[in-house]
């Protein structure tokens, strides 16, 4: 992680534009170049503060999704910024739109090829013992070459093991959690039918007993966003 003074941050960020902030201040930059640097509060800098930041570990789980071949951000840089209490992770943007977007433009054809492909997407991850805690519409990107990734990544942790079934269904209401996403996959069933044709165990009353969870947790999640 490389040591900056205020002057050498005020330098690199100069003229960029803010995405985020909040309360204690900005919290996401986009500097001329287009990378992105996200900024990380720290409350006390002693020397666990930073070995564990959460821009170590944002670089960490961009590293580990890029070895189970999950398009996301490229790490450039990590900073210990100590004169304004932050840490940073400096990263390029992966190319494409999130799926909000996808399907914003698309809302007048039918996406259910486009939301079956997420749904295998999604199975893929909870396969690889990905359980990303900040996974929503916008924090999943389309690619130009039409495959799907993450971004954001800090709140996530990954299992060297497959998703237990419990932990799955935990996961699926992150992801259908804001009605503005739940509103474009309201009168499909694609993506459901899609995950669980990725999803198998050897069990079959286990499975069925799963299916059947599955399916009512995404109704209750779709009714309540109604």
């Amino acid at each position: 992680m490389k040591k900056l003074t205020l002057d050498e941050f005020n330098k690199l960020s100069q003229n960029a534009l803010v995405l985020a902030d909040d309360e204690f201040g900005k919290k996401v930059l986009e500097l001329s170049d287009h990378t992105i640097i996200k900024l990380f509060r720290v409350k006390r800098f002693i020397s666990q503060a930073t070995i564990y930041s959460p821009a170590r570990r944002f670089a960490k789980n961009a590293q580990k999704l890029i070895q189970l071949n999950i398009p996301t951000v490229t790490i450039l840089a990590l900073y210990n910024i100590k004169n304004i209490k932050r840490t940073a992770v400096h990263y390029q943007q992966l190319e494409g739109v999130m799926v909000r977007e996808y399907l914003q433009q698309h809302s007048h054809c039918n996406n259910d090829e486009f939301l079956g492909q997420l749904g295998e997407f999604i199975a893929i991850l909870h396969a690889k013992g990905i359980y990303f805690r900040s996974a929503h519409f916008g924090n999943i990107i389309y690619t130009p070459d039409k495959q799907f990734g993450l971004i954001d990544i800090s709140d996530m942790s990954i299992s060297p093991f497959s998703l237990g079934m419990f932990k799955r269904l935990r996961n699926l209401k992150h992801i259908f959690r804001i009605d503005e996403d739940i509103k474009f996959i309201q009168q499909s069933h694609a993506l459901e039918n899609t995950y669980l044709q990725h999803y198998k165990i050897n069990n079959n009353q286990l499975n069925n007993w799963f299916k059947k969870q599955f399916f009512q947790t995404c109704s209750k999640l779709k009714l309540k966003h109604q």
